[in-house]
């Protein structure tokens, strides 16, 4: 086809071109049809999928360009034929005119049919930052490479030159900083002398990056669950450490905080800042949105003036089931497959996270669950009663349900090498990977997915610690902020 022929700047795959480039790539198609590469047969028909890259999806507006670009080509020829003759000047000017014209009214088709696009916007269009940017890159030469090296301040490391003779720190990012405050939060890639208030949300490594146990920056605040987390894993003392209460709005350097269960990992928070200006600022963190939120007395009263948003599954293909449906679509797979007695499951699990799921199994199963020594360290500190641990074991001869790490259960020659360190006593492994990833652009919407290679079965499954993105959008319109910082 002849989109093969369009460059990499002309067409964004997945992505609606602008005006600006629809009328670029309008251009192109011009200088295709003097070339006799596009007839309007080829172009109406088999090349629909040309004219939906440029924003031209219409039948109609694809007629209109093909006939104008024809008109155009046919223009160009005559032209071309009297070229040299003194007594055809005029008549030449004419039909570069004219072509001028079917070039114009080209454009200005591409140009009307492009702007309906932005009356259908989705949420993700205003979250920019919530899409992957494709890297972009370059080939130098060699007598380039070496006339910047040459250049002061330069330092070579990873193919990125930096001028370090300045200084100059890294920016923080708006999702880190909360408006009207001097406070900063999941900042501590970021740390510097101009602050000393410093907030977690949660115990993941995304949030944490950056917290050693030399941290001297100031206070660090967070739930009591992650507190624990932060002096067993990073070892910072716990006089450090100042822990939030839920529920409960106390006075940090003049400002209300009040801290909400996130419904995310264990000890993860939403964070409610409002300062002495008024414009109250709500940190979600990671969460995901419940039902139980809705019924919160500080999000029914207060007035949201910036919600920063967890946006990571901020696109309509990733609309996955409630947790509860996940949760008994594993029982009842388990349940299925548990005719063999030499079945070995597996289930994934974060360095914390998912543990909800593998609990609900194990109480409703009435079956107990082995995990190894870390894992059970780790349990310990994210205060699950008496009657959820008992479920738990550090026996592996105990149980034929195994906690495991998520990245064991990500392909299938993983699994298989884990099998073959059951070869005795398994027969059929079972794998479950519990996350919102599996739930994508053509798949359809379900609780879980089977795929099976020789005697290893492998479930994906959309049991996700983030919102959907319907939720997403309900949260929103609960909240009801004035300004999104995704």
């Amino acid at each position: 086809m002849v989109a093969a022929q369009v460059s990499s700047g002309q067409m964004q795959a997945g992505v609606w071109l602008s005006s600006d480039s629809a009328r670029a790539s309008g251009h192109g198609l011009i200088c295709w049809v003097r070339s006799g590469l596009i007839t309007l047969g080829n172009w109406v028909e088999t090349g629909k999928q040309d004219f939906f890259g440029i924003g031209v999806t219409a039948l109609g507006p694809r007629k209109k360009i093909v006939r104008a670009l024809s008109e155009l080509r046919k223009g160009s020829y005559r032209a071309v034929e009297v070229h040299g003759d003194a007594h055809a000047s005029g008549e030449v000017g004419s039909r570069g005119s004219h072509g001028a014209e079917m070039q114009v009214e080209a454009s200005k088709i591409i140009a009307e049919d492009t702007s309906k696009l932005t009356a259908n916007k989705l949420i993700t269009d205003y979250f920019p930052g919530s899409l992957p940017i494709k890297k972009k890159t370059c080939v130098i030469s060699r007598e380039q490479r070496g006339a910047e090296k040459s250049q002061p301040g330069y330092v070579h490391k990873q193919g990125v030159k930096k001028n370090t003779k300045k200084g100059k720190l890294k920016d923080i990012p708006s999702w880190c900083s909360i408006p009207g405050t001097p406070f900063r939060v999941d900042a501590f890639k970021y740390l510097r002398g101009d602050c000393s208030h410093w907030f977690l949300t949660h115990f993941h490594m995304d949030h944490y990056q950056g917290l050693t146990r030399s941290f001297c920056h100031g206070k660090l605040y967070c739930s009591l669950i992650t507190a624990k987390l932060v002096n067993l894993k990073i070892g910072i003392p716990w006089d450090s450490l100042h822990v939030l209460p839920l529920n409960q709005k106390i006075c940090i350097d003049g400002v209300d905080v009040t801290c909400l269960d996130a419904n995310h990992c264990p000890g993860s928070i939403i964070i409610l800042f409002e300062p002495p200006n008024g414009k109250a600022v709500l940190h979600t963190g990671d969460f995901r949105f419940s039902e139980k939120m809705v019924a919160m007395p500080v999000l029914q009263m207060s007035s949201i003036h910036t919600l920063i948003l967890d946006t990571t599954y901020c696109n309509a293909q990733y609309d996955f089931p409630k947790q509860e449906a996940v949760i008994q679509f594993v029982i009842e797979a388990i349940q299925a497959e548990a005719f063999n007695p030499k079945t070995l499951f597996l289930i994934g699990s974060y360095t914390i996270g998912k543990e909800r799921l593998f609990l609900e199994v194990a109480r409703v199963l009435h079956k107990k669950v082995y995990v190894n020594m870390a894992k059970f360290r780790l349990l310990e500190c994210l205060g699950f009663p008496e009657e959820d641990m008992r479920w738990i074991t550090l026996n592996e001869q105990e149980s034929h349900i195994h906690v495991v790490p998520m990245w064991t259960l990500a392909s299938f020659k993983r699994l298989k090498h884990i099998s073959s360190q059951y070869a005795g006593r398994f027969t059929l492994i079972v794998a479950f990977s519990p996350t919102g990833w599996t739930c994508g652009k053509g798949k359809k919407k379900s609780p879980g997915r089977r795929c099976q290679q020789g005697t290893i079965i492998r479930y994906e499954v959309p049991y996700s610690e983030h919102c959907s993105f319907t939720e997403l959008r309900e949260f929103v319109k609960f909240v009801s902020p004035e300004k999104i910082i995704p």
